[in-house]
């Protein structure tokens, strides 16, 4: 366990260290006293952190009092600045009140809290669907019947200008700053524009003033959505859909009919309103339910009533007179509303009720003779039907004699087609033949010419080898003279001996010609004679 010191040694031991510590001058020491207090105000007092949501706003405390022409303001704007002989861009002027301009945020001053009241506001954030509506504190005040200052001039009041959705830097000690819806106009609607602010009318007897002038404008706004002002204009938003309105039960229509009776309709009335017309409207009618009660509703009884009149009560439960009656009334109403603005797209009546003391007769013969046009109308059908089945075996007959005529049609084209397809045939066989013909002939002329000539060569060369030979003939008396002379010059060298003996064929060419030369006839070896006519001739070689 550690031992606790001694009291007695811990003052031994400061006595020994003020011995060694020199001392510090008294007026030192103030100084930096002094110094340290004076950082310390500077940074623990004078000090202002700004966030970055912040602003920082100051009022000056001291200085001179603003005149007795600016007593009521507060804010030292730069025009009152001017006006006092005040640089605005200089912000050590000295009068009292609010800074213009605030400290911007995200930043570190230091202002002394004894002149200055330091403000810390946080910045303005307008939404998406908002805008901002500047409302100026200081100023002088708006003149009579003006309801709207600019940022030009330096009255009090809203101004025109309006803040878009975002972050800004606002002085909230001198602006007010008013969040409002932006105007949001569905389909199907239009914006009708009330300028409160604007040049008075030219003519302020009407009720669409021109567009510019203080009043309902002419222009409407197509659907969207719009930052409006509503100190500059008022956008009221105007439905122009098609709209129903039922007269049934309690609400159906009584007129009297031309012959005193109580007719009651029940209708469906379909109408919307013109876009051109809907300022017109707005402000000389009003809304829809006004729209209804004051135009569409009156005019429909009175149409009503009026042409109801012109009839019977008989005449509401025909169909024909009923749809007339029903066309008129459409047509009268579309044109009378339609001159204040309302486009009647449909007018139908859809029951009418006529009493049961004229309705019952009336209803017997009507159904009497629906079930005479019912007869009458089976009767046609049948009429129809029979005519049908005529007009369908007529149509078979016909469709008969048509495939009949059609086949005998096919038929005498087709025999023309193979006629045709003969005759050309057998024409072009024709032509082949003629053209083989003189093909052949041109061939047999060649022929011919080629033998014509081959046999006049052969001729010519017969008559040039022939020629000599005739003269041969000619100089020996006959042709076998020549013939024997030209054998014996062709047989004498070659033979060597004559054979002694007559026998043999070889000796009968010399008995022969021996015979032939009138030489007698010579015994055979079979003791026959030769014929004389056998006989060599006389004087003949043997």
């Amino acid at each position: 366990m550690a031992k606790s010191p001694n009291p007695r040694d811990i003052e031994d031991m400061l006595g020994a260290m003020r011995g060694r510590i020199p001392r510090i001058p008294l007026a030192l020491l103030g100084l930096l006293l002094l110094c340290g207090a004076g950082s310390a105000y500077w940074w623990f007092v004078q000090r202002v952190e700004i966030g970055a949501d912040e602003l920082c706003v100051l009022v000056r405390k001291v200085g001179r009092e603003l005149p007795e022409s600016a007593e009521s303001q507060v804010v030292l704007y730069p025009t009152l600045l001017k006006e006092l002989g005040e640089d605005p861009a200089n912000p050590r002027h000295n009068y009292k009140g609010v800074i213009y301009e605030p400290l911007p945020p995200g930043g570190r001053y230091f202002r002394d809290p004894f002149f200055w009241s330091r403000e810390i506001i946080p910045i303005t954030n307008i939404a998406q669907d908002e805008v901002g509506i500047l409302v100026r504190k200081f100023g002088k005040p708006l003149p009579e019947g003006r309801i709207l200052a600019s940022q030009s001039d330096d009255f009090r009041g809203p101004l025109r200008d309006v803040l878009p959705p975002g972050r800004h830097p606002i002085n909230t000690l001198a602006y007010e700053v008013l969040r409002v819806q932006r105007v949001t106009i569905p389909p199907g609607h239009v914006g009708v524009q009330t300028l409160l602010s604007g040049d008075p009318p030219t003519n302020p007897n009407v009720f669409v003033v021109k567009s510019g002038e203080a009043g309902v404008q002419p222009d409407v706004l197509a659907p969207g959505l719009y930052p409006v002002n509503p100190y500059e204009r008022r956008i009221d938003v105007v439905d122009l859909t098609r709209h129903t309105l039922d007269f049934r039960r309690d609400e159906a229509i009584d007129f009297p009919s031309k012959d005193s009776f109580t007719i009651s309709v029940e209708a469906t009335v379909e109408y919307s309103l013109r876009q051109d017309m809907t300022p017109y409207m707005l402000v000389a009618i009003g809304d829809h339910a006004e729209i209804v009660t004051r135009i569409i509703l009156p005019v429909m009884r009175s149409l009503l009533r009026i042409e109801g009149s012109k009839l019977e009560a008989r005449d509401f439960i025909a169909g024909e007179s009923r749809s007339a009656f029903q066309t008129r009334v459409f047509d009268e109403l579309r044109r009378q509303c339609g001159a204040q603005g309302i486009e009647i797209a449909a007018a139908l009546i859809r029951h009418i009720e006529v009493p049961q003391e004229i309705a019952g007769p009336i209803s017997d013969r009507q159904f009497a003779q629906q079930s005479m046009k019912k007869y009458e109308s089976e009767t046609k059908l049948a009429q129809s039907e029979a005519k049908k089945v005529e007009q369908t075996e007529m149509q078979k007959q016909n469709q008969a004699i048509g495939e009949a005529n059609r086949s005998v049609v096919a038929t005498v084209v087709e025999a023309e087609q193979r006629k045709s397809v003969a005759l050309t045939e057998a024409n072009q066989r024709l032509e082949v033949a003629k053209l083989t013909l003189e093909a052949a002939r041109q061939q047999a002329q060649k022929i011919l010419a080629i033998g014509q000539a081959d046999a006049e060569v052969l001729r010519l060369g017969f008559e040039a080898k022939a020629r000599p030979l005739g003269e041969a003939v000619a100089a020996f008396g006959d042709g076998e003279s020549y013939a024997q002379y030209h054998f014996f010059q062709k047989l004498a060298p070659s033979m060597k001996t004559v054979l002694d003996s007559t026998e043999g064929p070889f000796a009968e060419i010399f008995r022969a010609l021996s015979n032939a030369r009138g030489a007698p006839p010579r015994p055979t070896p079979a003791g026959k004679t030769t014929p004389a006519d056998e006989q060599p001739e006389k004087g003949g070689t043997p």
